[in-house]
């Protein structure tokens, strides 16, 4: 039987349709979701990499993805709208689309990001991920993202989740802080590295015998969604070139940054990565 494919990277959340409000009259559409800022850290740095994705046959931006998702016809992309007020800012969710499941993982790689931004990452499909990874990365929106009855997002502590049994077969969590307050952080830094984004505050990386402060990368923001998606992608980076811990979150912070100067999925050039941060 011939092996399966072996990935630098694999990628495994929804691309989605984005809907944001910054003000009255003030409306952009763009393409959104983990996969699609993920997807332009790895396209500018160069890695090989797969995405396992799911869309509607609505899916309006196939012409900007280099990886495409797996269409169901007759169902919807997942939308979100993000209305926007100062630094705030409430996720309502306008559709949600089929979930990634286990035969949707059809390569291997060295290292794995499990990015679900509207519940599509199954328990069952990270289980399978992490069968298929030497490293699996976990953004915490995808563990303990809920809708509440008016379709707001909100998180569930991570140990009402089907998730927290699963803690052992990651290698880094990412959290907000927001998400980090529904965990019990001594008990997650027990079970795996737990790495908290802090904004302007750069980030800390928690392990069961350390925690790593790393500064942020001071830059002008504009806009502020995707930066934990290239946060993480950046993470990832740093691990698939077996770079220590706090060089990672170093690599990841500058990534981040780089997100918040651009409106959508922002256009990066490798050349300007410090040389120090590789």
């Amino acid at each position: 039987m011939r092996a399966p494919p072996l990935r630098d990277v694999l990628v495994v959340g929804n691309y989605c349709h984005d809907l944001l409000r910054h003000g009255p009259g003030r409306e952009t559409h763009a393409l959104g979701g983990s996969a699609a800022y993920i997807s332009a850290v790895l396209d500018a740095v160069g890695v090989d990499y797969a995405v396992a994705a799911v869309a509607g046959d609505d899916f309006r931006y196939a012409g900007q993805v280099r990886h495409p998702p797996r269409i169901v016809p007759g169902t919807r992309t997942t939308q979100f709208i993000a209305d926007f007020d100062g630094e705030a800012r409430t996720l309502h969710v306008g559709a949600k689309s089929e979930p990634v499941r286990p035969e949707d993982i059809t390569v291997d790689a060295r290292v794995a990001l499990a990015c679900g931004v509207a519940g599509e990452v199954l328990p069952e499909t990270l289980r399978r991920v992490s069968e298929r990874a030497r490293h699996v990365l976990a953004d915490a929106q995808g563990l303990l993202r809920t809708l509440d009855a008016d379709g707001r997002v909100v998180n569930l502590r991570l140990e009402d989740t089907p998730f927290d049994g699963l803690l052992e077969r990651l290698r880094v969590v990412k959290a907000s802080e927001e998400e980090a307050r529904a965990m019990d952080i001594e008990r997650v830094r027990q079970r795996t590295c737990l790495v908290v984004t802090r904004g302007l505050r750069g980030c800390s990386v928690f392990t069961a015998d350390a925690r790593i402060d790393v500064p942020a990368v001071p830059v002008e923001e504009v806009d502020a969604t995707g930066a934990g998606d290239c946060f993480l992608a950046g993470f990832a980076l740093g691990l698939l070139r077996e770079l220590p811990l706090e060089r990672c979150a170093s690599l990841a912070n500058w990534f981040g940054a780089q997100a918040v100067t651009q409106v959508g999925v922002p256009k990066l050039d490798a050349r300007s990565i410090p040389a120090d941060l590789l």
